[in-house]
């Protein structure tokens, strides 16, 4: 009888060990945080870092990277545009895009927004309605118009990463304005780069300041500034090549007020190193020191000819705001 009682221990220490094994295995997973479901890659956005993209020909002004544990720093490299997206804020850091002759035409504006589907698992998704009722308007980076060639192209823009909480006197007026001088310049034979974001919190709207607006999802800048790199159309392909000291470069630096902007934008006119010390990005840091640097500390001359109004916006049956008549080129 002992001599059977023996024979079991192997096969009991045996068990043991499978059951402890076990219990091991389960207690570790239980321990590791759950997986995010993958974000997935449309056609429309890829999230992939792209050191050749066009969009960030002259540079990443914040080093943003596409690891999306840098939730407020994270890069997405899109057809027709690239963006930092700050997710504590709603909005982007900033938008860099080219504009050239085929990016124009007429396809029509998209009735609303959509939230950014692309944005990786546990961001906050901003929608069209967290805008509605703020005082604030729903103000395009990188401009429908500037991507209406066609109907993709236009839609690509109306993405809440690509908008920010612009007074109605910003968005449809001087910043309409700049927006279309600049548009002036493509159809003269001339390619842009440009770079664009808020700065600060707190802008003042139709209902007075406010700091956030959607329950505190979305941070009301104090400021919007642009940087706009004016490039020959003639010359080939390289345009990294055509930029020298004397390039001309159209820096903005914007108040986000309704009741301080009116229709002229050229007097907000300042140098990409104010930008830089506001901001704490670094631009142009693809080009040459020497170069970069003579572009960063100067000060756009060019007289402006015309600022005359726009035609004010009409308003659609919920009572928000629509877009300028198109044939006004606002956007």
């Amino acid at each position: 009888m002992a001599s059977r009682h023996h024979g079991k221990w192997p096969i009991i220490l045996i068990l043991v060990v499978i059951a402890v094994g076990v219990e091991w295995y389960v207690q570790n997973r239980r321990e590791q945080p759950a997986k995010p479901p993958t974000a997935t890659t449309s056609p429309a956005t890829t999230t992939a870092a792209r050191p050749d993209s066009v969009h960030l020909l002259l540079g990443n002004p914040s080093d943003a990277t596409a690891d999306p544990t840098h939730r407020d720093n994270y890069l997405m490299i899109k057809p027709y545009y690239a963006l930092s997206y700050n997710n504590s804020k709603g909005t982007a850091n900033w938008v860099s895009w080219r504009v050239v002759a085929a990016d124009l035409g007429d396809a029509p504006r998209q009735p609303s927004f959509d939230p950014d589907t692309q944005l990786p698992y546990g961001f906050v998704r901003i929608v069209h309605r967290d805008y509605s009722g703020s005082g604030f308007d729903r103000g395009h980076l990188c401009p429908h118009a500037d991507r209406d060639a066609t109907a993709a192209m236009s839609a690509s823009t109306f993405v809440m990463t690509n908008i920010i909480p612009q007074a109605p006197n910003v968005n449809e007026k001087a910043w309409a304005r700049l927006e279309s001088y600049s548009r002036r310049q493509v159809r003269r034979h001339h390619r842009l780069y440009i770079v664009s974001g808020p700065i600060g919190v707190g802008g003042r709207g139709l209902d007075g300041i406010r700091q956030t607006i959607a329950g505190g999802k979305v941070t009301v800048p104090s400021a919007c500034w642009k940087i706009i790199t004016i490039v020959p159309e003639a010359g080939g392909d390289d345009d990294l090549a055509k930029i020298t000291a004397d390039t001309r470069v159209i820096a903005i630096i914007m108040p986000n007020d309704n009741d301080q902007v009116g229709d002229q934008w050229s007097g907000y006119r300042t140098s990409v190193a104010e930008i830089e010390r506001q901001t704490g990005y670094r631009f142009f840091d693809r080009l040459p020191a020497d170069v970069a640097a003579a572009l960063k500390q100067k000060v756009d001359k060019v007289r402006i000819a015309s600022e005359q109004p726009f035609p004010r916006p009409t308003y659609d049956e919920s009572g928000d705001r629509a877009a300028a008549l198109e044939s006004a080129d606002v956007r």
